[in-house]
């Protein structure tokens, strides 16, 4: 290379003009190639999430009718009108809702009582730009999806309610919340009849605690006060519009303040939805309660290994006065009040209860006049307890009926005298003894009595789904339940009685004595049925009601 020529190199090398056309133009080929890929794998991915829609549809037909799965699936296939149509594999089998089982092996195919369906669709995702390096206009996709039967019950047990009487409801409430409890007729009637759907309830309550996006489990877990979680009660009501209950929930929720953690975790039990942060399934998925059952619940729950004492005074017709203690066991172990189950796996049960009764009536003893006759009755309710023994899920809705076992709590009433500091230590037994009936300086009496409960066996409760929808609730009863009164312990009452001087007969007094116990029974009868009914347990009865039915619905388990 001559000097010229080196000269023409070197100016050639130190020109900058340009550079950048240059540059565009050899790079302009590869951006033109990554925008087509690009283009290409967002149309495919969109695709792909376009066929696992359609997919998840299918699963979920085919599980709604599983005698007609692979015919179910194809119409929702056919319904789609993928481009250039779809392949699809249909089967169905058995799934296994066990966390202890890995997810994958949770469906096993081929089950003589299919409960789930699997289906595979397959097809082609269209390409654009890609078509010049493939050579192909389309490039095959396949999505899955399994989708179970979810045929399952809400139930619950003690929803026995009675109306506002005497007073007697808002003495008992205001002893649950330690604070002064004045609900009218109109207030308490108004919780009794109102409904609250359990899941708009648990999303209210996520909201207050916030945690958005957390499962109904972890928001029932969460720390909330018996209060704060009547106040949630009551703002899910006015959004449902039951302005009266939502008032007289806020009474209940101002009285009961911050102090007692709610322990909604203990109380409800959502089974296969705890996991779930949402339930679709519209009305097929509601758990309704009424909002008097729901604060029963939160106050008793919080009133737990505690005892309450109530002085009824004269406010009982019949009755010169009556002083009550009432003490409530806590709720056995892993053992909720309300639970959402599908194979009977789950059961609820009430609480253990005591209740003793010291009344006093006025009788005639002769040329004594007038005297005061106390009657000691103590009541002892164990668990009663329920859970699912069979869904009935046929095509016609009105046919669809769910069936719970239910077995009464054994119980016994006794004539008697009791420690009353102990009525509230449920490790211990209590001793009974005879109760002072009459206990003056020349006149003494004596009694005792012994009703015992059974409710040793299972019996049966079926509910249809008008039932369910009327919000029925069905008493089931021990064999022995119709001596479960008042009236039948007090005819039964063993009297010993001793008298000095006056001239008075034992014969005289202990005739006496059994008249006031005979008109002192229906009185009683009526304060400890009151009592018994707002705290949902009976003697030798279980009250249960089945809140929410599912039936012929699917829901995607993979």
């Amino acid at each position: 290379m001559n000097r010229s020529q080196r000269r023409f190199m070197r100016r050639l090398l130190k020109d900058r003009r340009g550079t950048v056309s240059i540059f565009t133009a050899a790079t302009s080929v590869l951006i033109m190639a990554f925008a087509a890929l690009a283009v290409d794998v967002g149309s495919v991915f969109l695709q792909s999430r376009q066929l696992q829609g359609i997919a998840d549809l299918a699963a979920m037909a085919a599980a709604r009718d599983l005698s007609h799965a692979q015919a179910a699936a194809q119409a929702t296939i056919d319904a789609n009108n993928w481009p250039g149509g779809l392949q699809l594999d249909v089967g169905t089998g058995a799934y296994a809702p066990d966390p202890a089982v890995a997810p994958a092996a949770r469906y096993q195919g081929g089950a003589a009582a299919p409960n789930a369906a699997r289906v595979v669709v397959r097809g082609q995702a269209q390409l654009y730009f890609a078509q010049a390096v493939t050579g192909r206009p389309s490039l095959p996709i396949a999505r899955k999806a399994i989708a179970a039967r979810a045929e399952l019950a809400s139930f619950s047990i003690g929803t026995r309610l009675a109306s506002l009487q005497g007073g007697l409801a808002n003495q008992l409430l205001t002893k649950l919340t330690g604070s002064s409890v004045s609900l009218t007729v109109m207030d308490y009637n108004s919780l009794v009849g109102a409904q609250v759907d359990l899941f708009d309830y648990s999303k209210a309550l996520q909201t207050e605690i916030n945690l958005q996006g957390a499962s109904f489990d972890k928001v029932l877990d969460g720390d909330i006060s018996t209060g704060t979680a009547l106040s949630v009660l009551a703002d899910v009501l006015d959004a449902d519009g039951e302005a009266g209950a939502a008032t007289a929930a806020r009474k209940l929720a101002t009285a009961a303040g911050e102090a007692t953690p709610a322990e909604l975790d203990r109380l409800i039990d959502l089974g296969p939805y705890g996991a779930q942060d949402q339930i679709l399934g519209a009305d097929s998925a509601k758990v309704e309660l009424s909002a008097m059952e729901i604060a029963d619940a939160l106050l008793l729950l919080a009133q737990e290994g505690r005892q309450v004492k109530l002085d009824l005074a004269a406010g009982v017709p019949g009755l010169a006065d009556v002083d009550v203690w009432l003490a409530i066991g806590e709720r056995p172990n892993n053992s909720p009040w309300i639970g959402v189950d599908r194979d009977g796996d789950l059961i609820v049960r009430t609480a253990q209860t005591r209740l003793y009764v010291e009344a006093k009536a006025l009788g005639a003893l002769g040329v004594m006049g007038l005297q005061p006759v106390k009657i000691p009755v103590l009541i002892e309710a164990a668990s009663g307890e329920a859970k699912l023994a069979s869904l009935e899920c046929p095509d016609d809705a009105a046919a669809q009926a769910a069936t719970l076992f239910v077995r009464p709590g054994i119980g016994t009433l006794k004539v008697g005298q009791i420690d009353t500091t102990k009525i509230d230590d449920f490790t211990q037994p209590l001793t009974v003894s005879p109760g002072k009936l009459i206990d003056l300086a020349l006149v003494k009496a004596t009694g005792s009595a012994n009703v015992q409960i059974g409710g040793l066996t299972w019996k049966t409760a079926r509910f249809t789904r008008a039932e369910i929808q009327a919000a029925t609730v069905k008493t089931v009863a021990t064999d022995d339940a119709a001596q479960a009164t008042v009236s039948s312990l007090l005819g039964q009452t063993q009297l010993t009685v001793n008298v000095l001087g006056l001239g008075l007969g034992v014969g005289a007094i202990t005739s006496a004595v059994q008249g006031v116990l005979t008109a002192a029974a229906a009185p009683l009868d009526g304060v400890i049925n009151g009592l018994t009914q707002l705290l949902g347990v009976r003697l030798g009865e279980a009250d249960v009601r089945v809140n929410g039915l599912r039936c012929r619905d699917a829901a995607l388990v993979a």
